[in-house]
Parts: C-alpha cells; sequence; structure tokens
C-alpha cells in the first residue's frame, strides 16, 4: 500500500508533486537531445485521498500529470 507522507510543520492540508530527474545523458544519435528518466512523486494527506467515493486525489493528480506530459516536446529533451 502506498502511503506518501511529507514531514511539515503547516497545518494546512495540501498535496505535493515532487519531479525528480535522473542523470541526463546526451543522445548518442542526435546529440541536441538528451535521455533521461523523469520520476514524479504524488503526495496527498492520507485523510483527503478519497473525492467522491470511487476516485482517489493522488491518482487523479498523476493522470493529469500524464495528460500534460506524455508525448509532449521539451526544448533540449525531446520528446517525452
Amino acid at each position: 500500500m502506498i502511503v506518501p507522507k511529507i514531514w511539515d510543520d503547516s497545518t494546512e492540508k495540501t498535496s505535493y508533486i515532487v519531479a525528480l530527474f535522473n542523470t541526463f545523458v546526451t543522445n548518442l544519435m542526435n546529440p541536441d537531445y538528451k535521455i533521461d528518466t523523469i520520476g514524479i512523486d504524488v503526495a496527498c494527506p492520507y485523510d483527503e485521498w478519497v473525492l467522491d467515493g470511487s476516485s482517489l486525489r493522488p491518482y487523479l493528480i498523476m493522470e493529469e500529470i500524464d495528460n500534460m506530459f506524455n508525448g509532449a516536446k521539451m526544448a533540449g529533451i525531446g520528446t517525452l
């Protein structure tokens, strides 16, 4: 079971999105672009996960991130 937690002194319930970039490697076939794995972590307050009885907040956020970035072209990186 995935239960992400952000240790924070804030009393406000907030979701967090963390983008992790690994080591960029120049693409040998096309040196204008780089190869990398981009990891995205989503953390939400556990008691705020359920939205309408059937949808979970972190998964809806992940779906939105996937819709934004999947197939998108980024300068210097190429197509995600």
